[in-house]
């Protein structure tokens, strides 16, 4: 039987849900096709003040994050990320802005305003949205709820609280006034914070943040039919990203969304959804470095992007299971100019005051065009099937770059606008995704499931548009440059997932072991190619992105054992290897795969009174990407293992009211992680440090 568990992440430690369900409304991970217990270790939002939805990613099995600022969080999962992983929020395939992930789809959601987090575990269903090779991800904020009797009820949430390691404050109001078939609400959230300490009070640079939202929408019910209308808006002002290249002066605009669903008789079912979005960008490196000293020329980057989209979906009974009839389709439009003044007398820009306008992405079109189809049901006494196929039509343009020095043709990169104008632009994919998912009840203490899947992903328009050589490449921050390959073909991987699931009334052990074949999996390559420039002084490599053949494979598990009506012990171990298959240079590591980790947590309730004891630990990265001559100092670099010890607490004085506090990095030791990029986007730096001792409190109101 599929399992869909909610793990409520309530105050930075595990809470059974039954003991909060009733009155607390609390952020929720659901975990498609998991074991996940309820009390399972995670961290609230409203308790611990994290910033970005994707932190939550942590406590997931098979997560992760990549993550290059306080609120540049970029989802991984089984060693896929970035545009690989289908990522929703409330409905909407948000696009970013900005071409180097300055801010992933989960960063426009705060978490105290996240209401739930669901994770499709193993083979991601084909209803779960377009593109989902590396997984699927949904958002949902929090807007309320209907009253349940005939009067008008008013429902919300309010917290704020406060982190030392950053001297960083947040606040966050929703309220919701509703009958049984009308509701109206809104919500707000501040959230600030300055440069965050490392061991020994030492500062993290370029990791100060600033970010307001705000959510508006209407929702109506009645007999079967459900319709809701929303606004969300994202301003994020001065925040780091010191994982890159350039930090951001602004992320400013909105998204639009409403949708529709329909009960109809005999289990018949209609969903609909829309979406419209459009946000503005500007990032400078001279914000919070040196950009426009005698040292380093002053680069500044005005993006924007406009996108909009359309899901439907028809459920109807089949014969002993339910059909699922749909079609999605997205179109988002990009635009990127960078500006460089020559104020640096030693970094090889273009000197005398000379100003560079180099128009990286014009008017760059990507549109997505789909329909599916999805059968899931009992096959036998025990045994249930799932089984999905997804068509997409992937089409890609973009208009003329050009380059300007001056007013005059700037000779440096004419060459490759040239011939990147000459060339024939337009890109059309055409894709079909396959999934099948087999699930035996073995017994009344054991589950197996066996998936299969062929899932495909059409190149980005950065790795298809970026004519050349750029850091904008999606957030890799890996101190590289890059240039483009018209000529990309699109990934497609062949997937297994088996996973086991053991539990009897005290414990559980639910390991799902992996493997997945790339064909043609793009990642950059060294190369020779006439296009290619001269880098900047700490970029070590000029690479190009290819196409390549892949494996990645591994495990993650979950565990747990209750020990009384008090104590209970949960813990969670990840591994996954990402590997290329037969590499000319006899590398064969693929990038940013995190190591072996896990954590632990023991916690204890009693009478409104909760407290935790978590252990992390990673272990030693050494199998990393290189590039043909590891003694000149251009392969990525191996990171040392680390362990964290942290200490949470939470009390409940008064009905709706918490009180959460804690220690994170009891220790303050000092570590790296390597998920995240290097300092200033150099690797002579190193990589990015992560924070040291941080003393939490928040407060919290739910009503």
């Amino acid at each position: 039987m599929k399992t869909k568990i909610s793990l409520a992440i309530a105050t930075a430690l595990a809470i059974p849900l039954q003991a909060v369900a009733d009155h607390e409304q609390l952020p929720t991970i659901i975990v498609e096709g998991s074991a996940m217990r309820a009390g399972t270790f995670g961290t609230a939002p409203d308790s611990s003040g994290l910033k970005d939805t994707a932190s939550l990613l942590k406590r997931v099995p098979g997560a992760n994050v990549n993550r290059n600022g306080p609120l540049t969080g970029i989802a991984s999962y089984r060693g896929m990320y970035g545009n690989r992983i289908n990522v929703s929020i409330d409905g909407a395939n948000m696009k970013e802005v900005g071409p180097n992930s300055m801010d992933p789809p989960l960063s426009h959601i705060p978490a105290p305003l996240t209401g739930e987090l669901t994770v499709h575990r193993g083979i991601s269903p084909v209803s779960s949205g377009i593109e989902t090779i590396g997984g699927s991800m949904h958002a949902k904020s929090k807007k309320g709820q209907f009253a349940e009797g005939d009067g008008i009820e008013t429902s919300g949430t309010a917290s704020m609280g406060y982190s030392s390691v950053e001297d960083g404050h947040f606040g966050t109001l929703l309220g919701a006034v509703a009958n049984k078939n009308n509701k109206l609400y809104l919500s707000g959230s501040k959230e600030q914070g300055r440069d965050y300490k490392i061991r020994n009070n030492q500062q993290q640079e370029n990791t100060r943040y600033d970010r307001e939202a705000f959510t508006a929408g209407y929702g109506y019910q009645r007999d079967g039919h459900e319709f809701g209308i929303n606004y969300s808006n994202n301003n994020t002002g001065h925040t780091g990203t010191p994982a890159l290249p350039m930090d951001i002066v602004y992320v400013r605009g909105g998204l639009y969304d409403a949708n529709y669903s329909w009960d109809l008789d005999n289990g018949y079912k209609l969903k609909t959804n829309i979406f419209y979005e459009k946000m503005r960008h500007l990032m400078s490196n001279g914000l919070m470095r040196n950009g426009g000293s005698t040292d380093r020329d002053l680069i500044t980057n005005r993006t924007r992007v406009e996108a909009g989209g359309i899901d439907l979906a028809i459920s109807m009974p089949f014969l002993s299971g339910d059909l699922t009839v749909g079609i999605n389709g997205d179109q988002s439009n990009h635009d990127a100019n960078i500006t460089r003044t020559g104020t640096s007398l030693t970094d090889g820009g273009p000197g005398g005051g000379a100003v560079v306008n180099i128009n990286f992405f014009n008017d760059t079109e990507r549109d997505r065009y789909s329909l599916f189809t999805e059968w899931t049901g009992d096959i036998a006494e025990d045994i249930s099937l799932e089984l999905g196929a997804r068509y997409v039509h992937t089409w890609m343009n973009t208009g003329e770059a050009s380059t300007q020095m001056n007013g005059m043709t700037n000779t440096a990169t004419n060459a490759d606008a040239v011939a990147f104008n000459a060339a024939d632009r337009s890109r059309n994919f055409n894709d079909v995704d396959l999934a099948a998912v087999l699930r035996y009840t073995v017994s009344s203490e054991l589950d197996v499931e066996v998936g299969f899947g062929r899932k495909n992903r059409a190149p980005s328009y950065q790795e298809l548009y970026l004519w050349t050589n750029s850091s904008a490449v999606g957030g890799l921050a890996d101190g590289n440059v890059y240039v483009s390959d018209l000529g990309l073909e699109h990934e497609t991987a062949y997937q297994f997932d088996l996973a086991f699931d053991w539990h009897n009334e005290d414990a559980y052990v639910a390991p799902h072991f992996f493997y997945h074949y790339v064909d043609n999996y793009i990642q950059g390559d060294r190369t020779t190619t006439a296009i290619a420039r001269t880098v900047a002084s700490g970029q070590k490599n000029i690479l190009e992105f290819s196409n390549i053949q892949a494996q990645l494979f591994g495990v993650d598990l979950e565990a747990g054992y209750t020990i009384n009506d008090n104590w209970r012990l949960d813990a969670g171990l990840n591994y996954v290897r990402g590997m290329r298959v037969n590499s000319p240079t006899g590398d064969d590591d693929l990038y940013r795969m995190a190591p072996l980790n896990g954590r632990t947590q023991l916690t204890y309730e009693q009478s409104g009174w909760m407290g935790a004891i978590e252990g992390v630990f990673y272990a030693d990265q050494g199998d990393v990407i290189g590039y043909g001559d590891p003694t000149a100092n251009v392969d990525e670099l191996k990171t040392k293992g680390y362990m964290l010890l942290n200490l949470r607490g939470k009390y409940e004085p008064y009905h709706g009211v918490v009180i959460g506090t804690g220690i994170e990095n009891v220790l303050d030791s000092k570590h790296f992680d390597h998920l995240g990029g290097y300092t200033n986007f150099n690797r002579d730096n190193g990589r990015v440090a992560m924070p040291g001792r941080n003393i939490y409190a928040t407060l919290s109101y739910n009503w």
